[in-house]
């Protein structure tokens, strides 16, 4: 790990067995990461941007190698790591306000009272420019909307990495 990284990805594999076929995704992967940096990852469909994004969120463990965030090991999901999927990952059943609120609810509850997380909730999505759209369910609204609800949802934990696949 590079002494300025805050994010340090060292010597990641990640391979995929299925019955007896391995599929190799990712090789010895590195990279650092300094506080503040904004990092893209291009590359082909399939290549293993989403498996990298995915690995640091804590959602997969590597078959090698490992992760380091602000000095400690990724091992699981945690509210330090905020990942924004492709697929907007939206709860059908709650509304846009309810879709945040869950986050925040559970990230805050034991720092921030019912008011300031609901003040938070609207601040964030008025960020994004979603404010009008409080009350509606996410079939109710774009897919590009639907986007900007879970990066409000991701940037109301507060994350120390923000991650968008």
């Amino acid at each position: 790990m590079n002494d300025n990284a805050y994010l340090s990805i060292s010597g990641v594999d990640m391979t995929f067995t299925k019955g007896r076929t391995a599929n190799p995704v990712l090789r010895h992967i590195h990279l650092d990461v300094r506080r503040g940096e904004f990092i893209s990852l291009i590359g082909h469909s399939g290549c293993g941007k989403s498996t990298v994004l995915n690995i640091v969120a804590g959602l997969l463990k590597a078959s090698a190698g490992g992760v380091i965030v602000d000095g400690r090991e990724v091992n699981e999901p945690g509210p330090d790591r905020a990942l924004v999927f492709q697929n907007h990952s939206l709860l059908p059943w709650l509304t846009v306000q309810q879709n945040v609120a869950l986050a925040v609810d559970k990230t805050f509850r034991g720092s921030k009272s019912a008011a300031e997380r609901r003040d938070w909730v609207l601040h964030n999505l008025e960020m994004v420019s979603m404010g009008h759209a409080l009350h509606r369910l996410p079939a109710e609204i774009s897919g590009g909307m639907k986007q900007r609800v879970g990066i409000a949802r991701a940037l109301a934990m507060q994350p120390k990495v923000l991650l968008l696949d």
